[in-house]
């Protein structure tokens, strides 16, 4: 049987996957303003791998 806390985070999975795209999406934006011929789909990959690394350090200090 599912916890209350994985009821709940199911609820909420729909928004907080269209929120860390979104927040991709706003970091690529910034990159292309600076550089206009990014390589998106390198650039896309850095933005992810950072959001990852903070994500270990978040876990780090819990």
């Amino acid at each position: 049987m599912a916890s209350m806390e994985q009821i709940e985070m199911e609820k909420h999975r729909k928004a907080l996957d269209k929120d860390v795209v979104h927040l991709v999406d706003k970091y690529l934006r910034a990159m292309e303003w600076d550089i206009p011929d990014v390589d998106e789909p390198t650039a896309r990959q850095m933005i992810l791998d950072e959001i990852k690394r903070e994500v270990g350090r978040i876990e780090s200090h819990s």
